[in-house]
Order: C-alpha cells, then structure tokens, then sequence
C-alpha cells in the first residue's frame, strides 16, 4: 500500500486520473481512493438536526434529497451551498463519540472511504492534512502496512505541520468551552458552576476587548496581505490571562470538571519560553500558539519510518550548488535527516526558451514609496496588458494594491473585462470567466500564487506586482530572530520560492506560450540588488529583457507562429 498526498482537490482529482492510467499501461489491478477531507462531505446527522428545525426551509430539503440519493461530497451535489451553511451541515469532528452511535453510520460516505484506507491494500490520494493527523493520530489512519508516502507540492509541509500544532481560541471558543465544563458538571454542583461561568465569561470579554484594541492597532502599521500580528503581553492582558488561568483553576476545583486543556493554553501564553504566539483577524479575533522548534517535530513524525518522498518544483532557492545547497532553507526548515537524499533539480518538459521571456520593468520608483510606485503601476500595466491584448494574470502581496489597481483599471474602460478575486474561499466561478472571456484580466493574492491551474490563451502573460517577500507574520520573524543573515537565510529564500510558484502560474502545459512580468525594479538593471541575480535565474526562463518592445516583437512572433 502506497499513499500520495497533495495540496488541492484539483490535483488529487488529477493524480486519480493519471494513476490509473499508469496502472493500466503495467497492468497492475490496484485500487486507487481518493480521500478528500471530512469537510468536504455531508453529516447526514447534522443535516437531519438542522432540517427538522427548519422543516420548510427548501435549501435544506433540496439539499436532503440529494444526499439521500448518495450524493454526500459537496462537489457531486450540484448545489450552489452558502459557506455559513456548509459548515453548518459537513463533517466537523469525525470519530468522535457521536459517531460511534449515529443512526447513518452505515450510509455515511466519508465513513466508508475512512475504513477503506483503514483496511485496504490501495493507493490512497489524501491531501497533506489528512497525512499529518495520521502521523499526529495515535492508532494512525491508513493501513499500518503502508510503506511508501510520496508527498506532491512539498514546499507547504512546513506551514500544514505547523497549523496541525497550533492552538487558537477566539473568545466564542472560550465561551463554549466553559459552556461545555458547566454541561458536564453534576447537577448538585450546577448552581455553583453557573456562578462561576459567570466570572470566568467576564473576564473572557475584557481580555478580548484588550486583545482587538491591539489587533487593530497592528493593522494601521501594516500595509501588507497578512491576518496575523505579532502579540504584544501588556500589563492589562497579563492581568485578565492570569485571572482566567486562576478562575479555570477555581472551577475544576469546586466542579470536578477537567479544564486542564485550557489551562495548559493560558500557561503558555503567560509563560511561553517554548512557543510563538500571534494573534490572527477574521472573523473573530484569536489568540494563537505554536511550538518554535517545529522543524524537530517533523523530522521525528514524517522520517522515522517507512520510505517518504517529496516533490515540489519550487522547494530549491538557489540556482547553483549541491542538491544540499540548492535546497538547503527547504530541507533546514523540515528537519531533513542527514541519511536521505536529495536528487538533482529535474529539467522542465516545457520548452521555455522557444514559449516564454521575462520582462523585467525599469519604469517604476523604488516599491518603498508606496503610493507613488501604486500610481507609477498603472501606465506600465496598460502598456503590457496592450502586448498580449488582456489575457493577463496580475499578482499582488497586498490587497490594499490589488483593490487600488482593479479600481483604476476598471475605470478606464479598458477593452478587456477586469476581474478580481473573491473574498471567499471558493474562487472557481471568477477563474472560470476568466477562462472563457480570453482576453479578460484577473487580479489575485494569497492563494493566486500557487492555487490556480489555467492552461491555453486565456492565460498569456502573468503581471508579479511586487517581489513577494514575506510579510510581516510571527513565524517569519521567529526564524529571521534566529538566523545568522535574517534577509539572506530567511528573506530572500521563501521570497524566490514564492517568485517561481507565482511565475509557475503561466506554463501549465507543453502547448502554452507567454510573458512573465516583473513591476518591481529591484531586478532590474536600474537598482541592482544584491539578490538580482538570485532571483531571475531561480526562474526558468532564459530569454530575458527590460525593453518592452522587445516584449512586443516576442508576442508577435509567438502569434504568427501560431497561424
């Protein structure tokens, strides 16, 4: 038995497809199961709860009907389901006790595909999550013969460990964890625990007014992508976190209700010699905590038995050296042991030197002068979404910039149609009229850089706005505090890594052809920067210039070559 993790549903979906075709060239009968996350399948048992609560709600009859006719993963119901919804109704916390005594255990997909990898002798195609709770769980979750893991988009290992460890609680959290101890506390002591709720939910809501006037004070100081700021213990905060350790301490003494997980949480985050702690903005404001020395904890977890094999085409930061020096931030940041190895860097099957060049732009201020280099943009986008007649992909580190250039550019009545991003999670209906209207252009961030698969003419040009160096976040900064050459060993690594994903958006197959175009002048001649080099030949793209009509003459060629 084998197991292949990967980052999306997109690419599990696609390696299914491709395995099997393998399979068949060999001649080999294997089964192969696709295990999407819980999340991504109906609880039949929540969804029943939520309906006979809302019996003539017609969202939720239409979507019952599907279920009941076996159609439990949100991708085969065809149903147009509100985020808040969806989550009202998938799985949230399969295997526990509730589970074990549902009425729909039997008809429940997601439980069958989990005794399948349990139980089987298969290829399993999970995403990276699901592999670490089986590393995290103790009876693990796949077959305990499974003897190979091949680990695909390999450069997000890191970051899904790292979230694995994390804890976090928003003040709602608090609040039901407090709900629940009074729940489970025998009913003589049930006056007592209400009183004593009571106490600990007031100090909860000053410690979280505390915590929002600094999150929003962070926000004002950063113009960059980020939700996460670096958590500040003032006097006020130090206060309320001791009195919520001390009063959680009061009621497991008088209830007898073990609160030992949340006080563990309060500890750390009053005596956190070993851990990171942040605070994160969405929808709630959270509390965060992580261990520093991560990297440990992966090596012994992913490397201590079995054969483990990471793939990635942008894991190496430098161009030249050993395989150990090309991927030497990689393999620090994940403990890699010493006895594994590494292989050389594969050539690309596309042919990049005949279908693409690299425009680097003089034209611009120093991206330091924020506003004046916003302004400077715009002029210098029209001109190169005029080479390729829109088809342009523009990729930003900072929403603040993309809101300021969808605004400007969808005032000018340009002829191409401008798309941004959404705000939520599901981002396929806008990729999708970005694919069909061809010469339409799309603004993205965050998840642009690596979550987006768009092949053909729709595709011709990617715009990077800004070099993506990282932003202000309290895991960068932990591991700039400790390195030698915070920008050199810190900085500039996850900054290339970023650049090729984001440059990787353009080829998608051996018939795409484009341009790659970089805004930010600090790779151009004009500045010189001590990582220029680094930076433009971590790309694969040889055919290099700074001359736009140089840009042009190459499009033009690429489009006679095409008639």
């Amino acid at each position: 038995m084998s197991n292949h993790t990967t980052s999306t549903i997109a690419l599990q979906e696609q390696l299914y497809k491709d395995a099997r075709n393998v399979l068949k060239m060999l001649n080999i009968d294997v089964d192969i199961v696709v295990a999407k996350g819980m999340r991504n399948y109906v609880c039949k048992h929540r969804l029943r709860v939520l309906l006979k609560k809302n019996k003539e709600d017609t969202l939720l009859q239409k979507i019952w009907k599907a279920v009941i006719e076996d159609k439990q993963d949100r991708s085969d119901l065809c149903i147009n389901i509100p985020t808040e919804l969806w989550g009202m109704i998938c799985i949230r916390n399969y295997g526990n006790e509730h589970c074990h005594i549902c009425d729909h255990t039997t008809s429940c997909q997601y439980h069958q595909i989990r005794k399948k990898i349990r139980n089987g002798r298969n290829i399993v195609i999970c995403n990276q999550n699901m592999l670490i709770s089986h590393y995290l769980h103790e009876k693990g979750i796949f077959n305990r013969n499974c003897s190979t893991f091949i680990i695909d988009e390999a450069h997000d290992i890191e970051s899904k460990f790292r979230e694995a460890y994390t804890e976090s609680y928003s003040r709602s959290d608090m609040i039901r964890t407090i709900n629940r101890c009074v729940e489970n506390t025998p009913y003589r002591e049930r006056k007592l625990s209400n009183t004593l709720a009571g106490s600990i939910g007031i100090t909860i809501q000053k410690l979280y007014e505390e915590l929002i006037k600094q999150v929003h004070q962070k926000k004002k100081e950063f113009d960059e992508e980020s939700n996460a700021y670096n958590f500040v213990m003032t006097k006020a905060i130090a206060g309320y976190v001791t009195e919520l350790h001390r009063k959680f301490q009061r009621f497991e003494r008088f209830t007898h209700v073990n609160t030992s997980e949340i006080q563990e949480f309060l500890y750390n985050i009053l005596y956190p010699a070993e851990h990171i702690i942040w605070t994160e903005d969405g929808i709630e404001i959270r509390l965060c905590i992580c261990p520093k020395d991560i990297r440990r904890k992966i090596s012994l977890l992913l490397f201590a038995k079995g054969n483990v094999i990471l793939t990635s085409a942008t894991i190496s930061d430098k161009h030249k050296g050993t395989p150990y020096e090309r991927y030497g931030y990689y393999l620090n940041s994940i403990g890699f042991p010493t006895a594994g190895r590494v292989s050389e860097p594969k050539k690309s099957p596309f042919d990049y030197d005949k279908n693409t060049m690299l425009y680097c732009s003089t034209a611009l201020p120093h991206p330091r002068k924020k506003e004046e280099y916003r302004r400077a943009s715009i002029a210098e986008i029209i001109k190169l979404l005029e080479v390729t007649n829109g088809k342009t992909l523009i990729l930003f580190t900072s929403k603040k910039d993309m809101e300021y250039v969808y605004k400007r550019l969808s005032n000018m009545h340009l002829p191409y149609k401008i798309l941004i991003q959404h705000s939520g999670s599901s981002q396929e209906y806008v990729l999708e009229k970005f694919r069909k209207d061809v010469n339409s252009v799309i603004l993205g961030t965050g998840t642009f850089w690596e979550g987006i698969n768009i092949e053909g003419e729709s595709l011709s040009q990617v715009i990077i706005f800004k070099l993506p160096f990282p932003v202000p976040d309290p895991i960068i900064d932990h591991k700039m505090s400790i390195a030698n050459d915070p920008i050199n060993d810190v900085a500039v690594p996850e900054m290339i890594i970023k650049l090729k994903q984001g440059a990787g958006r353009l080829i998608r197959s051996a018939s795409d052809k484009g341009i790659v175009s970089v805004l930010d002048p600090r790779v151009s001649s004009k500045i010189r920067a001590r990582y220029r080099n680094i930076a433009l030949n971590s790309l694969p793209i040889k055919n290099k210039t700074e001359d736009i009509g140089k840009i042009r003459d190459f499009w033009n060629n690429l489009m006679e070559g095409t008639k």
